[in-house]
Formats: C-alpha cells, sequence, structure tokens
C-alpha cells in the first residue's frame, strides 16, 4: 500500500471511531488588529497576518476533519467569517464580550442546529450515532492535522466530559461535552478549572494538537513542528505566496480524461476531462505526483500540472 494510500485509510479509520459520537465543533476566531496581541513576529510580518494566517490554518485542518457543516466559527471579523462560509463552516456572530461569551454562542447554535437536524447526522457507516457531542477547540492551532483532531476526539469519546490542555499543561486546546451541554472557563489555568468542573483531563501524545499559538516561544515550537501553508508563508516574509499544492493520482480514466488524487493530508480530490485536457498532459497514472490548484469548493481541481526538472519548469 502505498504512504498516500495509508494516510487516507487512517483517517477513515479514526473518523469512523471519532463520529460514533456526531461531533459539533465550536472554533472561536478573534481576528483583527487585536488579535494575538502577545505574539512577536518576525521583523517585516504583520501581527494580524500572522494571525490570521494560523487561524486559516487551523480551520482547514477541522473542515478537513469533519463535515464543514457541523463546524461553527465563531466570530465579528468579517474576513474570518467570509473564509469559514467558504469553507462550508457555520458562522456565528461573536457576541463581543470576551472569549468565553464567545463559546456560548457557539455552544447554543451548535445545540439548535443538532436539535434541528437531529437523527440526520449519520455515522459513515450510515447508521445512525447514538450521541450527539459538542466540543470546542481554540483556533490558534497551526500545526493542526485532520488525523491530530479525529484522535483527540476519539479519545474523548470515552468520557461525558473531557478536556485536552495545551503543550504546557495549564490551558486548554480543546474542551468537549457528549450531552452537549458544558461551561467554559477559558483564560488563564483553564485546564484546572475545566478538570475540577468535571472534564477528565486527556493528557495526549499529540505534539500537534496540543500546540497553542499564544506568544513567541509557542511559535517557535509549532515551527519545530511544522505549520500549515498559510502560516509558513506568512512567516517566509513580505510577498510571499502560498506554495503549490503537491497530490498523488488515485484513479484515472484513460477514456474521459477525468480523475481523482490524494492530498498528502489524505484528502481525495476530483478533476475533470476539462482540467486534465487543458494541463496538455498525455497521461497520468496512479501513484504519479502532481502539483494542482483547488477551487473555492476545495474538493474539486481547478489545475493540474507536473513540475520539471529544471528550475521555473512546469510540464503542462
Amino acid at each position: 500500500m502505498s504512504s498516500d494510500l495509508r494516510v487516507l485509510a487512517t483517517i477513515v479509520s479514526m473518523t469512523t471511531s471519532a463520529l460514533e459520537v456526531s461531533w459539533r465543533l465550536v472554533v472561536p476566531v478573534k481576528g483583527g488588529t487585536r488579535a494575538k496581541s502577545r505574539l512577536h513576529p518576525p521583523a517585516g510580518v504583520p501581527r494580524a497576518a500572522l494571525a490570521w494566517a494560523i487561524a486559516r490554518d487551523c480551520l482547514d485542518a477541522v473542515t478537513s476533519a469533519l463535515p464543514p457543516a457541523c463546524v461553527h466559527v465563531v466570530t465579528a471579523d468579517d474576513g474570518v467569517a467570509r473564509y469559514a462560509a467558504g469553507l462550508g463552516a457555520v458562522v456565528v456572530h461573536d457576541p463581543g464580550r470576551g472569549l468565553n461569551e464567545a463559546v456560548r454562542a457557539g455552544v447554543r447554535a451548535a445545540s439548535t442546529a443538532a436539535a434541528h437536524q437531529g437523527a440526520a447526522l449519520l455515522r459513515p457507516t450510515g447508521r445512525q450515532a447514538t450521541r450527539e457531542g459538542v466540543g470546542v477547540l481554540l483556533g490558534d492551532l497551526p500545526a493542526l492535522r485532520p488525523a491530530d483532531l479525529l484522535s483527540g476526539l476519539k479519545a474523548a469519546a470515552a468520557h461525558p466530559l473531557a478536556v485536552v490542555p495545551d503543550a504546557d499543561g495549564t490551558g486548554t486546546v480543546l474542551l468537549t461535552s457528549l450531552d452537549g451541554h458544558l461551561e467554559p472557563a477559558f483564560g488563564a489555568g483553564s485546564a484546572a478549572r475545566h478538570t475540577a468542573a468535571g472534564h477528565h483531563r486527556l493528557e495526549l501524545d499529540l505534539p500537534r494538537l496540543r500546540t497553542d499559538v499564544d506568544d513567541d516561544g509557542s511559535l517557535r515550537a509549532a515551527q519545530r513542528l511544522g505549520v500549515g501553508a498559510a502560516t509558513t508563508a506568512v512567516l517566509a516574509g513580505p510577498g510571499a505566496t502560498l506554495p503549490d499544492m503537491q497530490a498523488s493520482v488515485h484513479t484515472f480514466d484513460e477514456a474521459t480524461g477525468a480523475g481523482t488524487a490524494l492530498l498528502d493530508d489524505g484528502r481525495e480530490v476530483s478533476f475533470s476531462a476539462e482540467v486534465f485536457g487543458r494541463s496538455s498532459l498525455r497521461h497520468l497514472r496512479p501513484g504519479q505526483r502532481v502539483s494542482i490548484d483547488l477551487a473555492d469548493g476545495r474538493t474539486t481541481v481547478e489545475r493540474l500540472w507536473i513540475v520539471g526538472i529544471g528550475d521555473d519548469q512546469r510540464i503542462g
């Protein structure tokens, strides 16, 4: 089995287990010029741009792990709201009275949505989930990958109430409740408060999930783990652009020219015969590495090419 297929199989297995509970995830994102005030980016990197890139990488990972319609992004920032809506997430207005009030607004919206949909939320097996839980994930996890979130939710599903502390053990990155009700107590020392309120403390070996970025030290820790494309691009300096997205061909129909590809995070995306035709390529084989651009919906390819041998050379 190829490495790409092993990644996909791992995510599918984790998704099935984690979604025995139908999770709705609340992600508060402040956005704007006041975000991440304790962060001191490298010279020439605007703090607001870095804060937004961190949130974007986190939202990308979350909406890749869970159905986007089950992700509730709480924000008062128009740019964050537009991006979240473009991913298919539910946007909840931040009432502007601090993080805990933002979380409460998101939990109320998630509970209302769960009540309206009810049994419409299914496990991947097609059977109805027996429990509908809610989780709160901080939106400042630039190293997060879909599999990390699913592993955290799988562990949380074993407890009526659970909390995953941050890397230094004092803050909270993930707070969950299987009955959909929780009382947030975020802020300095929140992990201890959540534990005292009955949340089972989960000391998980998931550094990508537990490394939230609040200051320069945590940013360096996240960089050592490997941050997402948006954060990487911003830290590269002014004028940097997002790197080309890489994928491996999964299926290819010789007759039509249409096919699918697996991204390095395990997601499967499709390309049409028209996109293949514009590439000027004559053939693709399963497992072949390609560069792609995704359309706004992030599930279909709008451009496809193969990087050539020399610098700046492209085949296609």
